[in-house]
């Protein structure tokens, strides 16, 4: 089973139906939620959103320029990269819970594991998510197996390859540091007690 970051859709593998979540990519106009209403509905104050917006940004542009200068790839291998991702983190979360250590290690296990049909990720089952051309998605894979961030093959399907560990333990370290950072902004702006009365039901 799949269960990316961002929402998607039921996907079907062959015969086989992936369970991605209810919740579709694509936004109707019934699904745009008003900022303005859920601010007003539970009588949150919202002159913070400026300052914590743009730590946002600049988080997200300071990813942007990583992944183009650290790791020398476009924003869409990165993403496919983080389908994948995603997916081995959820096998790996089955049996609880994990440090950075032992999901680094739980990972590489993943990696030599033989998927079983239910939970083999195909060039099919990522352009679903991503709502990309396949050819777009087989290419790009294939541009990743080439510099072994991934592998591939018909059986096993698309899985991370032996050298995403480089990347776990430099690009995943600094993110989660540049998160870090962001959050103690928004804690001290007070952006983050606005945030977290918005997720109150």
């Amino acid at each position: 089973m799949i269960v990316p970051i961002l929402g998607c859709r039921i996907l079907l593998i062959g015969r086989i139906k992936t369970n991605m979540s209810s919740e579709k990519t694509t936004i109707g106009d019934k699904k745009v939620i008003s900022f303005q209403e859920i601010v007003k509905d539970k009588g949150i104050t919202d002159q913070n959103f400026s300052q914590g917006f743009y730590h946002w940004v600049m988080f997200i542009l300071t990813l942007y320029t990583r992944v183009r200068e650290s790791l020398k790839m476009d924003f869409e291998s990165f993403v496919i990269l983080q389908v994948v991702v995603s997916h081995s983190v959820y096998e790996a979360n089955k049996s609880g819970g994990k440090t950075f250590s032992q999901l680094e290690d739980q990972m590489s296990k993943i990696t030599q594991r033989k998927s079983n049909r239910n939970s083999k990720l195909t060039f099919a089952s990522i352009a679903e998510v991503l709502q990309l051309p396949r050819e777009t998605v087989r290419r790009k894979v294939l541009a990743l197996t080439k510099r072994n961030y991934l592998s591939f093959n018909n059986t096993s399907g698309i899985k991370l390859g032996p050298e995403y560990k480089t990347i776990y333990k430099n690009f995943v370290t600094q993110t989660t540091l540049d998160l870090s950072s962001v959050i103690r902004k928004w804690k001290s702006s007070g952006a983050l007690e606005t945030l977290i009365e918005l997720g109150d039901k």
